[in-house]
């Protein structure tokens, strides 16, 4: 007697569909999440728009594919009862292996979604045919491979977390004893924030109260110039101290497939590892996944880095279908049936757009990580061990692009008329929980004082020099930058400094200030400026530098034609204490008066006295960065 052709709902009951769902969820996410580990590191090149993922994704994938799988088979097993089919078990089987095989040909990056789509549907057909005679077959299969499936979920779990948990503690164990006289120290680096949108740089605007406190009671550089014009050089020599031609870093670099080591950062010492060899408790709190990120070796130094963002949110648009919701739901209209399904359910950390990701290429968008998380994180943190002083490094983005703060945060006494508004809206945001997290952890830790340094990576064009947003030039709103040292006590308050410094020199400086230093990074310490006076005439001036970029924004195309970007060529920069000079590869100078002309609206390097001095700060600028 041969075996039936189908199942009856009698053989295959619900409870053997859904678990044909979470055996077939598990298995696709675990290969999702090797497959997006694996073209994450061979498509590299194209870093900038990519949705990025870290080991977290092996344990993440795994959920979410057994939630979408669980609610197919779950629809497919009542459309069966309703219908009285006997063929639920051959539905759920065909119709995930579709699932499964569109999820592994997409993931990839490099084949047509169109091809993908062919693909699933031949293996589901497939799967369909050769399922006619095997139903019990099946059953049996997945009743014994879905808790095999299930208790490696749970390993890999448990061994991602797990190693991580115990990591910290055997590296808090090994930490030498700090003095009982240091302090704790935080540095906040808040992304794509220009100095002249800061109110105690003198913008018009209230955007800064809780900054501004800061700054009264420490010390303010009134004109700070970051070392690059977009996040990844600026953020190595933050860590590092050294510029972006030092460490050959300007673009991003191929991920080694075991990890960075001390490799990473071009091998030199790092701030975190000179406070790790200090005593002190290191950590990094990231909202750039980007391009701040583990994965791209700034985690050497740091006992703890937490750059993913485990919200439910972000778990699903990392995954391959999450992805391919935000990229064909997420980018339609505010008022599409989707968006507002969202907004009732209370959804609305789905449709809080990040930069990260290639939606501007037609994929999708991620989910921005708000200040508010980046500070529970941190007092989640700091509250576990208060033996040991903490370093703590973050880095807030909620002034980058796209602009704006939250959709519950309460609007603004300017409105939202422009890109500048919507620009001043996520300052005010971020301040407010800068604010916030300081207070905080004073409350936290009284028996420690807490040293605070406030900066940025990069400034924002904001539409001046035919510019949107950053990367592309190096004029002084995209490279001037706040930077502000609170300390009261060993810092004199309400100290403002005009002469234009590094922000390459916080590393040096914060180590000076502990008593540490010992000339681990190349910049000098800038204690010496609120000591003794800016009277140094000798005092280095701050140097920027852009890599040849050849693939500009959109946004970026006709700026492009009208004055020299990376696109054409490297560019650098030196400010000095009167003049501003670019130097760019291939297509000459320009040269600024900053202090009359603080827009740079007037290029005088073509007069007599602008080539004289082209030229001698052209060469300062090449035997500085010499040495």
């Amino acid at each position: 007697m041969t075996e039936p052709t189908s199942a009856s709902p009698a053989k295959a009951p619900v409870h053997s569909l859904l678990l044909i769902g979470v055996g077939f969820g598990i298995l696709t996410g675990l290969m999702e999440a090797a497959g997006l580990m694996i073209f994450q590191r061979l498509n590299w090149q194209r870093w900038g728009p990519m949705m990025h993922v870290s080991e977290e994704i092996l344990w993440i994938s795994p959920i979410v594919d057994v939630v979408f799988f669980l609610a197919l088979s779950l629809i497919i097993a009542l459309v069966s009862r309703a219908l009285k089919s006997g063929n639920a078990v051959r539905a759920v089987v065909t119709v995930l292996t579709f699932a499964a095989m569109y999820d592994w040909t997409t993931l990839t990056s490099r084949i047509y979604h169109r091809v993908c789509l062919l693909v699933a549907l031949a293996a589901a057909v497939a799967i369909y045919r050769r399922s006619q005679s095997r139903v019990s077959s099946i059953l049996a299969f997945w009743k014994l491979a879905t808790p095999l499936l299930l208790a490696s979920w749970i390993f890999i779990f448990a061994g991602i977390q797990g190693l991580r948990l115990l990591h910290e503690r055997v590296a808090v164990a090994r930490l030498p004893r700090a003095p009982a006289d240091h302090p704790n120290v935080l540095v906040i680096v808040i992304d794509t924030l220009r100095a002249d949108r800061v109110s105690s740089c003198g913008y018009k605007r209230t955007t800064t109260p809780n900054l501004d406190r800061l700054a009264s009671g420490g010390v303010l550089f009134e004109n700070a110039i970051a070392t690059s014009s977009w996040s990844l050089p600026s953020h190595v020599s933050l860590i590092t101290g050294q510029y972006p031609s030092a460490y050959a870093l300007q673009q991003v670099q191929p991920e080694p497939w075991f990890g960075w080591g001390r490799s990473g950062l071009g091998g030199y010492p790092t701030i975190a590892e000179s406070f790790r060899q200090s005593g002190y408790r290191t950590a990094a709190f990231s909202a750039n996944r980007t391009y701040f990120s583990k994965d791209l070796g700034f985690g050497r130094g740091f006992i703890h880095f937490e750059d993913y963002f485990h919200s439910p949110a972000d778990m699903f648009v990392r995954t391959l279908y999450g992805r391919e919701f935000a990229r064909i739901y997420l980018k339609r209209s505010e008022r599409s049936l989707v968006k507002r399904a969202l907004r009732k359910i209370g959804f609305t950390s789905l449709l809080d757009q990040d930069a990260e990701g290639s939606g501007s290429y037609g994929g999708a968008f991620g989910v921005r990580k708000r200040a508010a998380a980046i500070n529970d994180e941190v007092l989640r943190w700091t509250s576990r061990d208060r033996q040991y002083p903490f370093f703590v490094f973050i880095n807030y983005f909620d002034v980058h692009d796209p602009y704006g703060g939250p959709q519950n945060y309460p609007r603004t006494d300017w409105g939202s008329k422009n890109d500048v508004d919507a620009y001043d809206y996520g300052v005010k945001y971020t301040d407010e929980y800068l604010g916030r997290l300081v207070e905080k952890l004073e409350n936290q830790r009284p028996q420690r004082s807490t040293l605070v340094v406030v900066t940025s990576d990069h400034g924002e064009s904001l539409g001046q020099h035919h510019l949107q947003t950053h990367g592309r030039a190096l004029y002084r709103e995209l490279i001037r930058v706040p930077l502000l040292f609170f300390y009261p006590g060993h810092i004199p308050a309400g100290i403002r400094i005009t002469r234009p410094v590094t922000n390459a020199a916080v590393s040096a400086t914060l180590l000076d200030l502990l008593g540490d230093d010992e000339g681990v990074f190349p910049n000098r310490s800038l204690k010496p400026l609120w000591q003794n006076g800016p009277s140094h005439v000798d005092w280095p001036a701050p140097i920027s530098e852009l890599a040849q970029n050849k693939y500009p924004g959109k946004h970026d195309e006709t700026a492009d034609r009208l004055i020299p970007t990376a696109t054409r060529g490297a560019m650098k920069s030196m400010v000095t204490p009167k003049w501003h000079l670019i130097e760019h590869q291939t297509l000459g100078n320009q040269l600024y008066d900053w202090l009359r002309d603080p827009d740079e609206l007037n290029d005088v390097s073509s007069s007599p006295e602008g080539k004289k001095l082209s030229g001698e700060l052209g060469q300062a600028l090449r035997t500085q960065l010499a040495h």
